[in-house]
Order: structure tokens, then C-alpha cells, then sequence
């Protein structure tokens, strides 16, 4: 059975991005342009494995989602993705699997997934 991921990001190429990298590697991919869009997500019934999000979005930022994640949704994995340096990402929310720059590319985000989901830190080999 396929792995959920979640992409959480307001930018609709970074989104389109992810989904056709995700997808092709046989991911079940949703997407959520905001905190709050992603927020009604997390209360429908549907398994959720991996939580892609990004820091900066309007209506609610990431971390805000992050809280609201870790209580409705302990059981899913968290990668924070940004544009920020990865020491900067670890300040603003701290208890997430994994952190990713953006700037690292789609083939090392992939990588920090799959050591993600099979338990390891996303910086594993």
C-alpha cells in the first residue's frame, strides 16, 4: 500500500513539484496551500505518513500547524521544508523528523523522506 504525504506549502510550483516527484517514486500525494486548508485535512479520516511543511504561509504559518499536527496527528512524520538554513529551521520548530532547504534539491528531499519513514533521522545515510 501506498505512503501519505501531505505537501503543505503556499507556493503552487513547489507544490507541483513535489507531487510529481512523490508520485512518481509511488507516493499517494495531497496538497494543502495553507496552515489552515491543511488543518481541515488532518481531521478527515485518511492516513497520513509524512507531513511536508513549510514555514512561511498566510492564514496560519507553520509552526502553528506544527502544534496542531502533534495533537491531532502524533502518529505522522513531520519534514520542515524552507527556504531557510537548516540551523534556522531546527530554531523555529524544533521537534520535527527532518529539515529540509529547499535549496538542497528535489533528490536530497527524497532521500531525507525515505530515511524518514523507515524510522531513521532525515539526514541518515
Amino acid at each position: 500500500m501506498a505512503r501519505t504525504v501531505l505537501v503543505v506549502d503556499d507556493e503552487r510550483k513547489i507544490r507541483d513539484t513535489y507531487n510529481r516527484l512523490l508520485t512518481s517514486e509511488g507516493f499517494k500525494v495531497l496538497e494543502a496551500e495553507n496552515g489552515e486548508q491543511a488543518s481541515l485535512m488532518l481531521i478527515e479520516p485518511v492516513k497520513i505518513d509524512l507531513i511536508l511543511l513549510d514555514i512561511r504561509m498566510p492564514v496560519v504559518s507553520g509552526p502553528a500547524l506544527f502544534d496542531v499536527i502533534k495533537v491531532c496527528r502524533p502518529e505522522s512524520k513531520v519534514i520542515v521544508t524552507s527556504v531557510f538554513p537548516l540551523e534556522d529551521q531546527k530554531r523555529v520548530i524544533d521537534r520535527a523528523e527532518g529539515y529540509h532547504d529547499k535549496a538542497e534539491g528535489t533528490q536530497t528531499l527524497l532521500s531525507k523522506i525515505k530515511n524518514v519513514l523507515r524510522g531513521r533521522t532525515a539526514d541518515a545515510c
